[in-house]
């Protein structure tokens, strides 16, 4: 069974719940390069435009574009990298997509599980099922500056109708609200059939790990869907324009550095609340 929950913005795309599908992204096996270092043997698949990359366990295919990679296992795993999701802020209202594009409403001040929850509710409702049940065995922040909003690593129980039960794990951030009312939210979610999910685990947590994004490419992903105002005083030659361009890279390294690569206080930079300079 596959549930969608389509994309309104700039990057059509498709979230399928269970066996995900990036609509227009090109199916391919993982090609045969050097596989990645870990105790889980992956082999790292790039995107055709090269915009993410990922290491791919044996048997498993990738498909992706525009920093979306989806990945679907031979047992109906499905591990989904670099989504993201616009939201309005606002009561949610499953169903109904988002005024000016966005994919969905829902609160900004809702805590990260209700939103995660929300995001799954809404693609359940888009095809008509009923509203699936997220049971979270662990919810845990990731310590992030104020600029990337709310972060953390879960791991849940999935249930749905008569649907086999599944177990999802992964990271979710939902991203400050902008001036004009929308925020962005982005997951790499793991899912797999509840049976197999025990097993499955440290194979997924390496593919999350591995996701990889150059930061040219993860600063406009994560940069506010509107521009914000700059301040009132900037440094001597520096434009709004520029302004916000900093500020979307700060972002992009933070998001880098604090959660896709786990850095340490001692090698986070200080902008993004860690001890090392800024770069």
């Amino acid at each position: 069974m596959k549930v969608y929950l389509t994309r309104g913005w700039s990057r059509a795309a498709v979230f399928a719940i269970g066996s995900f599908i990036l609509g227009g992204a090109m199916l391919a096996a993982v090609s045969q390069t050097s596989p990645s270092s870990g105790s889980v043997p992956l082999t790292t698949w790039t995107a055709p435009d090269n915009s993410a990359s990922a290491g791919v366990p044996s048997g498993w295919k990738a498909q992706g574009a525009q920093s979306t990679i989806t990945l679907t296992g031979p047992q109906d795993e499905s591990i989904l990298l670099g989504h993201a999701w616009i939201a309005r802020n606002g009561a949610f209202q499953p169903g109904q997509k988002g005024i000016g594009g966005a994919d969905l409403t829902m609160p900004v001040n809702a805590p990260l599980t209700q939103k995660l929850l929300m995001v799954y509710q809404q693609g359940y409702a888009l095809v008509g099922r009923p509203a699936p049940q997220i049971t979270f065995a662990s919810a845990t922040p990731i310590p992030v500056p104020p600029i990337l909003g709310q972060c953390g690593r879960f791991v849940a129980s999935l249930t749905a109708g008569s649907e086999p039960p599944q177990k999802i794990m992964g990271i979710f951030c939902s991203f400050p609200l902008d001036s004009g009312g929308l925020f962005k939210n982005l997951g790499l979610i793991a899912q797999a059939p509840a049976a197999i999910a025990d097993q499955e685990a440290p194979l997924a947590q390496a593919v999350l790990s591995s996701y990889r994004v150059p930061e040219a490419i993860l600063a406009r992903i994560l940069a506010p869907v509107t521009p914000p105002m700059p301040p009132a005083s900037l440094p001597a030659g520096m434009t709004g324009t520029l302004w916000s361009l900093q500020q979307s890279n700060v972002m992009a390294t933070c998001f880098d550095e604090g959660v896709l690569r786990q850095y340490g206080p001692e090698d986070l930079p200080q902008e993004c609340g860690g001890d090392a300079p800024n770069p």
